[in-house]
């Protein structure tokens, strides 16, 4: 992907991205971002966290992609929120730190990104934040004491849906996130047992890559 000429800052890009997108993000959270952008990208090499090396690639494809949740998503939900396949905490970590209202959990196979997460969860005294180090086919099968009002996943297989017993975890009223790169077709955004409730389409800011994510809710 080339980079487009006279990229402006690193911080200028995550408060310009998100003016652009139209999502309120505080001076505070911005600052948080970049010290979970310098941490990443220190742990990177260790941990193999994500294939993008470049911090304004990151800010981009990685923290304003996440951010795209509140474009269905209200600010200031106080939502119990689980996010499925944390990663390296996109979206669940990043969508914590510009709205803590959210009881934020977040669900990963890999032991060392559950390491990472609680180390940024740390150093940016995120509270009410929970780790879940489970094959997500495991945490279905367990014993599930926690429900949920949102539950997401942004780069899942669709093969792995049939793993995915969300009803059994989500609220009464409660709604599943999917985040799509690209313009996805119908037949791609369709969710068995699911009809949408709401939905946004739009540009990544700088790169101008199409993004999708919707909102849904069980039939």
């Amino acid at each position: 992907m080339t980079q487009p000429k006279c990229l402006p800052n690193i911080s200028d890009i995550l408060s310009d991205g998100c003016e652009s997108l139209g999502i309120g993000v505080s001076d505070s959270s911005i600052s948080n971002m970049l010290i979970y952008l310098e941490l990443l990208r220190y742990w990177n090499s260790r941990f193999n966290l994500t294939s993008i090396a470049d911090a304004k690639k990151i800010a981009v494809f990685h923290f304003l992609d996440s951010l795209t949740i509140f474009k269905v998503l209200p600010l200031n939900s106080k939502a119990h929120f689980l996010d499925i396949g944390a990663g390296a905490g996109f979206p669940g970590l990043v969508i914590k730190i510009v709205d803590d209202s959210l009881f934020m959990a977040l669900l990963d196979r890999n032991p060392k990104r559950i390491v990472f997460l609680k180390l940024v969860a740390k150093e940016l005294g995120l509270t009410t934040i929970k780790f879940i180090n489970l094959q997500f086919q495991d945490y279905f099968k367990s014993h599930i004491s926690n429900k949920f009002d949102v539950v997401s996943f942004r780069a899942l297989p669709k093969k792995s849906f049939k793993y995915l017993n969300i009803p059994r975890i989500l609220n009464s009223g409660g709604s599943v996130i999917r985040m799509y790169s690209g313009q996805p077709s119908v037949e791609e955004t369709e969710f068995v047992g699911y009809h949408r409730v709401e939905s946004w389409t739009g540009k990544l800011p700088y790169f101008n890559l199409s993004r999708c994510v919707i909102r849904y809710q069980l039939d």
